[in-house]
């Protein structure tokens, strides 16, 4: 495959996970603008985690925060990435010999990562704002752990995955 559609394509994956991460912000806000007027007048405002006791209170508008932590959170990571944060050189020894094409292959992986990862922490916020509905309404007793855990475990898989693919795109690109 060319280089100059390889480039394109990687672009075309880093506009997608940006899709997929505002698809899922915007899903969290829905969500929340669409269950608040339905909640019980005494709603949960933490989960029990780590067999916490439930914290409720009367039903106010700071069950929004939820929403709104998510999206500085999101937004907060994704600049970041998109700033000095993508340069830096987190998986591969720094080497002054890397070409530009190797610095900017580099540097798109790196924010890929982050969107990648980003997207596992919108279903993470997403998850415990469904859970507090559920919670409220009595349907369901908390978060669903294997759930909630696998998506933390799935952040931390994807550290060694593009570590590696960090090395092998060095390795190939010299």
């Amino acid at each position: 495959m060319d280089s100059s559609l390889k480039f394109e394509a990687k672009r075309k994956i880093l506009v997608m996970l940006l899709a997929a991460n505002l698809f899922l912000l915007c899903l969290g806000w829905i969500v929340a603008f669409y269950a608040y007027p339905l909640l019980p007048q005494e709603m949960p405002l933490w989960l029990s985690f780590f067999r916490q006791e439930v914290i409720k209170v009367e039903k106010s508008p700071i069950f929004f925060a939820y929403p709104l932590v998510q999206t500085l959170f999101i937004t907060g990571f994704w600049i970041l990435s998109r700033s000095g944060f993508s340069k830096a050189k987190l998986f591969v020894q720094p080497d002054e010999n890397l070409s530009q094409r190797q610095k900017t292959l580099y540097s798109n992986l790196m924010k890929e990562l982050v969107s990648l990862t980003l997207i596992f922490f919108n279903l993470i916020f997403i998850h415990i704002e469904r859970s507090l509905i559920l919670l409220a309404h009595g349907v369901e007793k908390g978060v669903m752990e294997l759930y909630f855990y696998s998506l933390f475990g799935m952040i931390l898989i994807l550290i060694p995955l593009y570590q590696m693919r960090a090395k092998m795109l060095i390795r190939t690109e010299k």
